[in-house]
């Protein structure tokens, strides 16, 4: 039964990507080689089957090997044709729906052309003196900021934070205490772990006391919009800065994506010299506050939901 199934999902693949392969507008099969299938005034040839095959991508192609394999490639060419002369004949190529989406195909495509030929960026290299430049001239970006990893144990009241603390104080087990007592169920059974985490991504309160603490210490009750928490520090990593060699290919990549674009935005500014185009800017602010501005509210509806608990571990609280 899975293997059936599989086999579906394949050939819906196969039939999606040969369609997506053919330009909308074809409707002329090669002629070239052997006449495997006629299709009324059409025909499947060995010459298209062997193209058809070619455009696959290697995991579905890989379904149409050996004889059986074979077999239902042609059968599937078929099918796929059949459908294209179906829907001819009962007119869907002059449905208005169908004449803008082929109208929004030759656009976008005619456009790609134009740019692969016009803006040059195959040839377009990133010098290793450029990347480390870039590096020397951006250290703040490669900065890892001050980390720490921290438990923490989320309860309702202040007076359950302040009996909790007293009993931590006296030895308790905090993982026990936090599998037993905390409401944040993402971390409770972790024992309250929220992995490293740097500055700015818990709330404020919860934020400016665990960078306070030093390892291994316990804080006093932390108020948040969630309740109250007891925090404990467990790890830290200070700051540092990130070798070139580690961020040199990604700084590659985004440098020749920047010369990428100054390519296109050069090419495209003496394009648009050639012809007359104004913007209305009131006309502009009059659609972008229509747009931006907020849906009202369904009748009845209520309060907003009440904000997630404390991130789970290595996650951002937003």
């Amino acid at each position: 039964m899975k293997k059936r199934l599989l086999l579906v999902v394949v050939l819906g693949v196969f039939l999606t990507t040969l369609a997506c392969s053919k330009a909308p507008e074809d409707n002329v099969l090669k002629k070239g080689g052997t006449t495997i299938v006629k299709l009324g005034q059409e025909t499947i040839t060995s010459e298209q089957l062997q193209d058809e095959l070619a455009k696959l991508p290697p995991n579905i192609k890989a379904m149409f090997t050996g004889k059986d394999g074979l077999k239902r490639l042609v059968d599937e060419v078929k099918k796929r044709e059949v459908l294209y002369l179906e829907a001819k004949k009962v007119g869907l190529d002059k449905d208005p729906e169908f004449v803008k989406k082929i109208s929004e195909f030759r656009k976008i495509n005619l456009i790609n052309t134009l740019i692969q030929k016009n803006v040059q960026t195959a040839d377009v290299k990133v010098t290793p003196e450029e990347a480390k430049k870039y590096y020397d001239d951006n250290q703040k970006e490669f900065v890892m900021p001050e980390q720490v990893r921290a438990v923490h144990i989320l309860v309702k009241t202040e007076k359950e934070a302040n009996d909790l603390s007293d009993k931590l104080k006296k030895g308790g087990d905090f993982a026990a205490a936090a599998k037993a007592s905390s409401l944040d169920t993402a971390t409770a059974e972790k024992g309250g772990d929220l992995g490293f985490f740097s500055r700015g991504q818990m709330e404020p309160n919860f934020d400016e006391a665990v960078f306070k603490l030093k390892k291994g210490e316990l804080s006093t009750p932390v108020k948040t919009s969630f309740g109250y928490h007891i925090i404990k520090v467990v790890d830290t990593k200070e700051a540092k800065t990130t070798e070139f060699e580690a961020v040199k290919q990604m700084i590659v990549q985004y440098l020749t994506g920047e010369k990428q674009k100054k390519a296109f935005d050069n090419y495209y500014s003496s394009v648009e010299k050639n012809y007359s185009v104004q913007v209305d800017e009131k006309a502009l602010d009059e659609f972008v506050n229509k747009q931006s501005a907020p849906a009202p509210a369904a009748p009845g509806a209520g309060a907003p939901n009440a904000p997630a608990l404390p991130p789970p571990a290595g996650e951002p609280h937003k």
